[in-house]
């Protein structure tokens, strides 16, 4: 035997709503205002000074390490050329 399925009551909607909903979205869409694009263009200026400080911050990092290293480096010929020569 077959289980019924159980079926919810739509409510009826008029004939003008189920069109407009069958609409596409897209075709509500208007272009931005002169203020939005202002906005835009500021928010992507912004984005593009965060990100250049950030990347010029890690140069100066890798630099200071590479620097460090090196001096590190050094340090250690000179010692090391030191214990040869006594």
């Amino acid at each position: 035997m077959k289980a019924k399925k159980v079926r919810t009551k739509r409510e009826k909607e008029s004939s003008s709503t189920f069109f407009q909903n069958l609409r596409p979205k897209f075709l509500d869409w208007e272009p931005p205002t002169e203020e939005e694009k202002a906005l835009e263009l500021k928010a992507r200026k912004e984005a593009r000074e965060v990100e250049l400080k950030r990347v010029t911050d890690l140069a100066k990092d890798r630099d200071v390490e590479k620097e460090a290293a090196r001096r590190r480096y050094r340090s250690e010929a000179a010692r090391k050329k030191q214990r040869e020569r006594g």
